[in-house]
């Protein structure tokens, strides 16, 4: 099993996670069709309230040490951060994960149970173990290994419980169990096991230390992916939810194919850093952050037009509602995928907390919209969504503002006007034309999204000039 732990080229790397982030988002696609089509959208809005209010809270309960140990670890590969980091686990997040759960059932949030206190605790310490083991083989650069352990605990176990379980609990329960035990092993065999040796206060102090200054950035960022679900499910139906949640988890999914660039790039950034080599940093971020905004712009708008095609292709199901759910939420793709790309570069080269910053503001605009929309008496569905968009645009224009104190990179320019412009264009024609067809609505979806992946791919084959030339040239490095 060593090619877990095999050291590949940046080229490599990003193709790898890249490929991984595609078959994660066609097994969440499933994942969710399943559950609504077995156990209908009520059940589907229950569970992902759950994961969504869990998964937002890893950060917190790991104490940062998801950011912290591929920082530190990918410096000069020193595997005492392994041992501090699994030992901190057990002796801070574990305690912390039961505190959460009783937080959450003291506070009487609507969709949570007290009868399952100890199946909330297991389902969160296997998210918990999922981002600690990612972040250990990400520390190491063993992209193979990080993805294929995410593929695992994001898409293959949950969609094997779902189809042998028959009810939510049974499904959190046996999820929760199967990701907690293959990650642990996973981490303990990339760790080479634990050596108590090794462990010592001030290499867990540092990681504390660093993971502490980001934790207002986790709480915000908590706030901004679990504060809206948590708010409608107070409120409105869970059918509501679950059209929230789904969108929201194609915000996060489309995240994944220009994720592959902050995964692979904090260990190498921190360690170029360490080397001297910022004009080379500098370079390669301007032009992969030019890559994550012209295809989040273009996911936008397939979304956008396409939004009642995919709710009926993914759920099965489809009303305005959901439709309009759909279409404002994904808005905020772009300054989502901006914020989320961001983070890496700007934990990299600073030991301050600038992305606390970035996304405690965000937050409180989110609380300050919600607020002010109940005082107002305006419709909570509508208040929710627009503070999820306006929240995440602060939080995309903060980080370019970092972006351009803390590195030297030029974000916008007439050619990247002029491809997202143009790509633009192409879609909408395309899918006019499509329209008039007289085929059916799936074989409209299928096709498009073929015709769209030709073109795309073709460009990037035989473009020999400007930024996606500049992007082969650091792939084929």
């Amino acid at each position: 099993m060593n090619w877990l732990n095999k050291h590949l080229s940046l080229k490599a790397d990003l193709l790898v996670t890249l490929l991984n982030g595609v078959i994660v988002i066609g097994g969440v696609f499933v994942l969710n069709g399943l559950i609504a089509r077995i156990h209908g959208l009520d059940i589907l809005g229950e569970f992902l309230l759950i994961k969504r209010i869990l998964s937002a809270g890893v950060g917190i309960l790991l104490v940062g040490m998801n950011i912290a140990l591929p920082n530190y670890l990918s410096r000069n590969f020193e595997k005492s951060y392994g041992d501090n980091a699994f030992i901190l686990f057990l002796i801070v997040t574990i305690p912390m994960t039961i505190l959460l759960i009783a937080g959450i059932l003291w506070f009487n949030i609507k969709g949570f149970y007290s009868s399952n206190f100890w199946i909330y605790v297991l389902f969160s310490l296997g998210l918990s173990a999922q981002f600690i083991t990612y972040g250990l083989y990400r520390g190491y650069m063993n992209m193979i290994g990080a993805n294929i352990f995410q593929l695992v605990g994001t898409a293959i176990i949950p969609i094997v419980v779902f189809t042998s379980v028959g009810t939510l609990n049974d499904g959190l329960f046996w999820i929760g169990c199967s990701v907690t035990i293959i990650m642990v092993f996973a981490f303990l065999f990339r760790n080479k096991g634990i050596h108590i040796a090794a462990i010592n206060f001030h290499q867990c102090k540092k990681i504390i230390i660093y993971g502490l200054e980001r934790i207002p950035s986790f709480v915000a960022q908590f706030i901004l992916l679990a504060g809206v679900p948590i708010f409608l499910a107070q409120k409105v139906n869970f059918e509501s939810v679950a059209y929230f949640n789904s969108s929201l988890s194609l915000v996060r999914l489309a995240l994944l194919i220009v994720n592959p660039i902050g995964m692979v790039l904090l260990p190498r950034i921190s360690n170029k850093i360490a080397t001297s080599s910022v004009d080379e940093v500098n370079t390669m971020l301007n032009i992969l952050f030019k890559t994550g905004l012209v295809l989040s712009v273009f996911g936008v708008i397939y979304c956008y037009i396409n939004a009642p095609l995919i709710l009926i292709f993914w759920l099965g199901a489809v009303n305005d509602i959901g439709v309009n759910i759909l279409r404002l939420t994904i808005l905020a793709l772009p300054f989502y995928t901006f914020a989320g790309l961001s983070r890496s570069p700007i934990d990299a080269v600073s030991e301050r907390g600038y992305n606390s910053l970035i996304y405690s503001l965000a937050a409180i605009v989110m609380i300050t919209i919600i607020f002010i929309g109940k005082t107002y008496g305006c419709d909570l569905l509508e208040t929710a969504l627009t503070s999820f968009l306006v929240s995440h645009i602060i939080a995309g224009l903060a980080s370019a503002y970092f972006i351009q104190r803390l590195y030297k990179t030029k974000l916008w320019n007439f050619e990247i006007t002029r491809d997202i412009v143009g790509g633009v264009l192409i879609i909408y024609f395309i899918n006019h034309l499509l329209s008039f067809a007289g085929i059916s609505d799936s074989s409209q979806l299928i096709i498009t999204t073929v015709i769209y992946l030709v073109i795309g791919v073709s460009v990037f084959k035989y473009t020999k000039s400007g930024w996606i030339a500049d992007l082969k040239a650091i792939m084929y490095a």
